[in-house]
């Protein structure tokens, strides 16, 4: 028996390292000031959700968000992902949390990799999700925001940019449930975005 332990105390050590390895990679994508946003967002959301400059008439829109997020992390089935969605934001300020109605949205394969966008709204993102190293934890979103028509913005460090640029978004993903995705975007402090997606 012991013997068995010695033999397989090696394997798990370089598994383990290996996948520390791949997560450090996926990290490596994106600008340290931002991988901050992907270090506990739920405390964020919750010290904008606390303060006291929301109107009373927001408690609706809050409630909505802390019930959404309190739903357990499920993990992502990449091929599932794929196809039309359905979209609407919540976004949190430390002046209201505003709901916004659904909008179209798409997940596509480019590359070998799985593309998010929304696609209508006068507010959009478009960007990357990328799988968690073990295949068990939430996906990293790394892309651009954009405004009505104007052309997708892809997030500065891939496109080779020597610093951050304004319209860079990073956030999380995760399932709570068949054909239900969230995402928390942009936790940066004083406000943060909830992307709530369905099948249409």
């Amino acid at each position: 028996m012991h013997a068995i332990r010695y033999l397989l105390l090696p394997l798990l050590l370089a598994a383990a390292c290996g996948a520390a390895a791949a997560e450090d990679a996926r990290l490596a994508q994106i600008w340290p000031e931002h991988q901050q946003r992907l270090r506990e967002p739920q405390k964020t959301v919750d010290a904008v959700n606390a303060d006291p400059g929301i109107p009373r008439s927001d408690a609706e829109a809050k409630a909505v968000v802390e019930e959404l997020l309190a739903e357990a992390h499920l993990p992502l089935d990449g091929k599932a992902l794929l196809g039309e969605w359905r979209v609407r934001s919540l976004q949190g300020t430390r002046y209201g949390v505003f709901p916004y109605p659904w909008f179209k949205a798409r997940v596509s394969e480019r590359d070998g990799k799985l593309f998010f966008e929304k696609l209508t709204g006068s507010q959009r993102r478009s960007g990357w999700l990328l799988p968690p190293a073990d295949g068990k934890g939430d996906w990293f979103f790394v892309g651009g925001a954009s405004v009505n028509e104007d052309p997708q913005v892809g997030y500065s460090k891939a496109d080779g940019a020597s610093e951050a640029r304004a319209s860079d978004s990073v956030g999380l993903a995760w399932g709570i449930a068949e054909d239900r995705v969230l995402m928390l975007l942009d936790t940066r402090g004083d406000d943060y975005e909830v992307y709530q997606l369905k099948r249409p």
